[in-house]
């Protein structure tokens, strides 16, 4: 393929990856069908580590490997990109192609011990939706991996973020708001559906209080992104 996130040419690496060498890690039957009915093709475009973009070495992050992913359907599950991540001892960044569309993903990604074994584990999906492939897509920043890493992350996931506990301490606030937000929404419901006044009364005062506590959480991540 081309060059399509324009990074150093020193970081290409253009090379078909068999489906096997993700679902033959996997005792996950699943897995090899989510692959073998979901994905046309898997491209291992780019291999960004310290001798390839002549940084540093990380405290927590060695080397991203980009996959460029490319769908049958014009629509795909997002959940088992998390098992496939999980079984790479690095961390990663996917290019999503489905229906002449392209996304990226990444998951942030860390070291957990899971029955007394050392394993990568998968925390939040961050998901930059239909995007256009130019040469200002992503940039590639910072003089060691950690920040390489991190800035990436920030550029996908949309939130300002320097270091790994400015990105979980800012997720955690984005969750928070998005549950209040699903929260407003089935009080609302209820608002309609209720027959009683008084009950009413008391809902809408709830759904004030807690868009307040919205707008308190918005600023405060507003504040933080600046």
């Amino acid at each position: 393929m081309d060059n399509i996130l324009n990074f150093p040419s020193t970081t290409i690496v253009n090379k078909p990856v068999p489906k096997n060498a993700f679902y033959g890690r996997s005792n996950d039957s699943s897995l090899r069908e989510f692959l073998t009915r979901e994905f046309e093709g898997i491209i291992w475009l780019y291999k960004l580590a310290p001798a390839t973009l002549n940084v540093e070495d990380g405290e927590h992050v060695h080397e991203i490997d980009v996959f460029y992913c490319k769908m049958k359907e014009d629509k795909y599950s997002l959940k088992p990109f998390c098992v496939m991540d999980e079984l790479l001892p690095r961390h990663t960044l996917f290019v999503i192609e489905y229906g002449g569309k392209f996304d990226l993903l990444m998951h942030h990604k860390e070291m957990a011990l899971v029955r007394g074994t050392q394993q990568w584990k998968c925390g939040v999906s961050e998901l930059k939706q239909d995007i256009q492939l130019n040469a200002n897509l992503l940039r590639i920043q910072g003089q060691s991996m950690d920040a390489v890493y991190d800035g990436l992350l920030s550029q996908v996931s949309g939130l300002s973020i320097s270091t790994e506990r400015g990105y979980k301490e800012q997720a955690e606030l984005r969750k928070q708001i998005e549950n209040l937000q699903k929260l407003v929404v089935t009080l609302q419901k209820r608002i309609k559906a209720e027959k009683q006044f008084n009950r009413q009364i008391e809902l809408n005062t709830e759904v004030r209080q807690l868009r307040k506590e919205i707008t308190l959480l918005t600023d405060k991540l507003k504040k933080n992104n600046i």
